[in-house]
């Protein structure tokens, strides 16, 4: 066998290597994409649970502070009221004055309205935070339901890819055995060449 022939033949055994070396090579990686997006779906389903859980708790959260600032103005519709029953009340003590014994209920119901009035105050202080804070906690309501349909998308989209990946697998695979099998062709073309100049010129390959 001549030398050229020689490296021919090994130009074509690295060759058929590198086509088999490529066909597996594109198959343990399409394997690791695979993988990996795999467990970027799990995280992702995980990531979608827990976004869920916190937005169904916020929108609680966000009845729970209605609720508390509905409560928070009827209590202090209720204390107003009793105030007024208690000056009432003691307008009719002030007729009967000249009864010493009501002396003292005046003073206690007296007490009782300061009391009432100062509760009244936290009140509505309690009730001016509760509705300063209900917008800002829409707008996180709103944004936190928002996540969870975030994610579906983020899911799709990996679950797509991994779909794809598979297909692309193929493709790959195609590429390399083409190219194996033009490079094959040139070698195969180059000794036709080889030949024909050696018949041609009727001169040995050295």
């Amino acid at each position: 066998m001549t030398r050229s022939r020689l490296l021919a033949w090994l130009a074509a055994v690295l060759i058929a290597g590198s086509v088999v070396a490529g066909w597996i090579a594109v198959g343990r990686v399409a394997s690791a994409t695979k993988r990996g997006l795999s467990q970027t779906e799990v995280s992702l389903a995980s990531a979608r649970d827990l976004a869920a859980d916190t937005a169904e708790s916020a929108g609680e959260l966000q009845r729970l502070v209605a609720l508390i600032g509905e409560g928070l103005g009827k209590t202090a519709d209720a204390l107003a009221a009793t105030r007024q029953v208690s000056t009432s009340v003691r307008g009719l003590l002030d007729v009967a004055s000249f009864i010493g014994s009501v002396d003292n209920l005046t003073e206690s119901l007296k007490t009782a309205e300061v009391t009432i009035a100062r509760v009244e105050i936290d009140l509505a202080e309690a009730s001016g935070a509760v509705d300063e804070a209900a917008p800002v906690l829409e707008k996180t309501v709103a944004s936190l339901q928002k996540i969870p349909t975030d994610l579906d998308q983020s899911i799709a989209a990996v679950r797509s890819s991994a779909s794809r990946v598979g297909q692309q697998v193929w493709l790959w695979r195609l590429a390399v055995s083409a190219g194996g099998a033009a490079l094959l062709v040139m070698l195969a073309l180059i000794g036709d060449v080889r030949r024909a100049v050696r018949t041609h010129t009727g001169g040995a390959q050295p």
